[in-house]
């Protein structure tokens, strides 16, 4: 289940945001969603806490929709065409 929240921002906050998400290619409100989720929604696993590359979630944009969820098979994929010699 979603709800929709509307929000009042301060014309420079509003700036910024917009700024930031043409920088990573995305959308404020998809921004906003990835704060909010990180600050009250925290992983329950301590081992994810801890983990220095989740640290760097959400700090990546891709034009791969499925990026997330697939992760592996698209690092899996990378290193076989590395070690292959193909550099698609």
């Amino acid at each position: 289940m979603t709800k929709t929240l509307t929000i009042t921002l301060p014309d420079a906050l509003e700036q910024a945001l917009a700024e930031t998400a043409a920088q990573n290619q995305t959308t404020a409100e998809e921004l906003i969603l990835a704060a909010l989720t990180q600050k009250f929604m925290p992983p329950s696993d301590p081992d994810l806490i801890n983990d220095p590359l989740f640290q760097l979630a959400g700090s990546i944009t891709s034009n791969i929709p499925d990026l997330a969820e697939n992760h592996d098979y698209y690092i899996g994929q990378a290193l076989h065409e590395e070690m292959n010699g193909n550099d698609n």
